[in-house]
């Protein structure tokens, strides 16, 4: 992300009208709030979505824990949450397969992605029958050319590089089968969410891709793919993508980014986080987090540059952000006596959210694999 922004930094002070989109139609606070995207009306008890800095995240959250989700075979309630990162999404695919392969992997109830891991999230979801698919998503070629520059229409347009590729990925995988599937396991009460940033309200937002897929329709599938790819668009890096939505028969567009910008990973609500379950429901609850990077921080020069030190200086803010939602995380998990596990990139990998490359992504995949099959991934 850091050359990314150094790009972005580049643009501005060429032009500060640079980089800048175009008019979209009128709307207020009111009536986004009461929008319902492509048309699409939330089934009782089940919101497409909700803000993740909303008081009724938190309710929906305990009321999940309470009665809302069953406990798989292992009598286990299962949830995992996977982080941004940008290639090193290869991580999540290996550390499954790894686990597959290890033969006690959990059937997560609850599964959540941000970012890379919105992307992963849906086959995860789905579970081990669904493994070689994610890893050739990662590492079979398709993603090879996912960076590619928009040119001199970068002045002109919101993103440096091109959305249609990121969008072809989603779609060469995301499909109305995969819908149907998911569907049929939210029918049984797991719960699949990812989040996006929200630009016009500048909050970030929880999807309910279950709730979305259960809908069965063009529309639906039209909106789960949006929501993907927004979740994977960093803001100036790629495009915003723009949700058609309606309210009262007003149509406007809502601009989503980068999941990300508000939260590294989507898990337990901030206002949970000193939380005791008093009916002691959660007791066989486990808790997993997949950091699709590393977590400590790393020695390198700072150039005397703004570019340089916007860069270093964000990638500090970024990491910081994490470790205190997984510190939060933690305490949830302590003061509820829960299980807890978190995994991560090795500090001494080399592996680069932005190379893309088969090389690269495969590399990554192999130290993921190695990690989920011998378990030493987990700390």
């Amino acid at each position: 992300m850091r050359r990314i922004l150094l790009a972005l930094t580049g643009c501005l002070a060429l032009t500060l009208g640079g980089c800048a989109s175009g008019a979209r139609s009128a709307f207020d606070a009111q009536d986004r709030d009461g929008a319902r995207p492509m048309g699409l009306v939330a089934a009782a008890g089940h919101p497409i979505r909700v803000y993740l800095d909303a008081e009724d995240r938190a309710a929906i959250f305990q009321q999940a824990f309470r009665d809302g989700v069953p406990t798989g075979p292992d009598a286990h309630l299962d949830f995992i949450a996977l982080s941004g990162g940008g290639s090193n999404g290869a991580f999540t695919a290996g550390l499954m397969k790894g686990w597959s392969d290890r033969g006690d992997r959990p059937d997560f109830e609850v599964v959540t992605g941000v970012s890379t891991g919105a992307l992963a999230a849906p086959f995860v979801f789905l579970g081990p029958a669904y493994d070689d698919e994610l890893a050739e998503a990662y590492t079979g070629g398709a993603a090879a050319g996912l960076l590619q520059p928009q040119g001199l229409g970068a002045f002109f347009g919101s993103g440096i590089y091109k959305s249609e590729p990121l969008r072809a990925l989603v779609e060469r995988y995301v499909d109305a089968d995969l819908l149907r599937a998911i569907a049929i396991e939210s029918a049984k009460g797991r719960v699949l969410l990812v989040a996006t940033t929200d630009l016009d309200s500048q909050r970030g937002v929880s999807w309910d891709l279950g709730a979305i897929a259960s809908q069965g329709t063009p529309e639906a599938l039209a909106l789960f793919r949006s929501v993907l790819v927004a979740s994977a668009s960093i803001p100036g890096a790629f495009p915003p993508v723009l949700i058609q939505s309606d309210n009262g028969g007003l149509r406007f567009e809502e601009m989503h980014v980068d999941g990300g910008v508000t939260t590294p990973f989507l898990a337990v609500p901030e206002t949970l986080w000193s939380f005791r379950e008093p009916s002691g429901t959660l007791r066989n609850a486990r808790f997993y987090v997949l950091i699709n990077g590393r977590t400590n921080p790393s020695f390198a020069i700072t150039r005397d540059s703004p570019q340089g030190v916007l860069g270093r200086s964000v990638d500090i803010l970024l990491r910081a952000s994490l470790l205190t939602t997984l510190a939060g995380n933690r305490a949830f998990a302590d003061t509820n006596a829960l299980f807890f596990r978190y995994a991560a990139l090795p500090d001494d990998s080399e592996a680069s959210a932005l190379d893309f490359s088969v090389e690269s992504m495969t590399a990554v995949y192999q130290v993921g694999r190695q990690g989920g099959r011998d378990g030493t991934a987990w700390r």
